[in-house]
């Protein structure tokens, strides 16, 4: 157990330190929120750029664990939305961010980091797959069924599905995997100073991104509905795993250490910009709160996790 400590508590004290430090007013808030943008616009995506391109394109996608893990993300978001309808009795809307909350992990600013020092450079593919999962399933799925219901037969499909295209497809992290893939598949480098760039933003990316979420969890407002958020955490951070592991015993022929990463990966907490994603339809109160409750209990669960299945234990 010391030894997953050893590697799961730094992560975890930047995302502390960074809370601290804009809760003490030691950094403004609008501080967090630079520091966030510049990982989301260019930290990160020079991190998975620089990752993809220097790999064959035949090592980076693996079917067997998108299989895995597009399977369990989806089965999750079902059991949430389903969850939320009958016991909550709320509408499609509620449940569609429900269902994001259980299924959408921080691969980017959290699962890379720490699956990079439990299982090594190898397995850094299996957190572009998430990221693929997240950015090119789970959030068009629930953008479609918020703005299919915003509308509700007054506007056109064709125009719907074409903002929520809009939105996907100018993701800056999407647009660097889609960069590195084209770079690993035509064998291209680029000019020496030029990448040298890339992994001095690349370098930065972990630091910064951890202390952002600190900081704009320092924003957040913990306020009423503490059940559904203790049960989107819970969901999140017992569900999406449990499921997981189910389909890792009916897809046996996956690598282990893919394997591992897909588990390490489906008990994060929830994407950072779930309550941002939410507030444009008047329903980030809920996802807010269990925004906060997630991370908190993330440092308990993932390290229980760990431990439990063995994963970053030595011998």
């Amino acid at each position: 157990m010391f030894a997953i400590l050893a590697v799961t508590a730094p992560i975890f004290l930047l995302i502390a330190l960074g809370f601290v430090a804009v809760r003490r007013a030691w950094m403004p808030r609008e501080g967090a929120v630079a520091m966030s943008r510049y990982a989301l616009l260019f930290a990160l995506p020079a991190l998975l750029f620089d990752t993809l391109s220097k790999r064959s394109l035949d090592s980076i996608l693996v079917p067997d664990f998108l299989l895995v893990y597009v399977s369990a993300s989806l089965i999750t978001y079902g059991i949430g939305v389903l969850v939320a309808s009958i016991a909550r009795r709320t509408s499609p809307l509620d449940n569609a961010f429900f269902g994001m909350g259980l299924s959408m992990s921080n691969s980017s600013y959290i699962g890379y980091p720490l699956v990079a020092q439990l299982l090594g450079d190898p397995a850094l593919i299996a957190v572009v797959m998430a990221i693929l999962t997240e950015v090119l399933i789970i959030l068009p799925l629930t953008l479609i069924l918020t703005e299919f219901h915003r509308e509700r037969g007054r506007g056109s499909v064709l125009r719907t599905l074409g903002r929520v295209l809009r939105t996907v497809g100018t993701n800056p992290i999407l647009l660097a995997i889609g960069a590195g893939l084209a770079f690993a598949a035509l064998g291209w480098r680029l000019p020496v100073p030029i990448g040298r760039t890339i992994e001095l933003l690349a370098g930065s990316a972990a630091v910064v991104a951890l202390f952002a979420i600190g900081g704009s969890l320092a924003g957040q407002r913990v306020r009423g509905a503490l059940g559904p958020a203790t049960a989107i955490a819970t969901g999140k951070l017992v569900v999406h795993p449990l499921v997981a592991f189910g389909m890792l015993m009916l897809v046996p022929t996956l690598d282990p250490t893919l394997g591992q990463a897909a588990l390490i990966l489906a008990g994060l907490p929830m994407v950072t910009i779930y309550p941002l994603i939410a507030q444009r339809y008047d329903q980030g109160e809920i996802p807010a709160t269990a925004l906060v409750i997630t991370t908190l209990l993330a440092f308990v669960t993932l390290n229980f996790g760990l431990w439990l299945w063995g994963i970053g234990v030595p011998g």
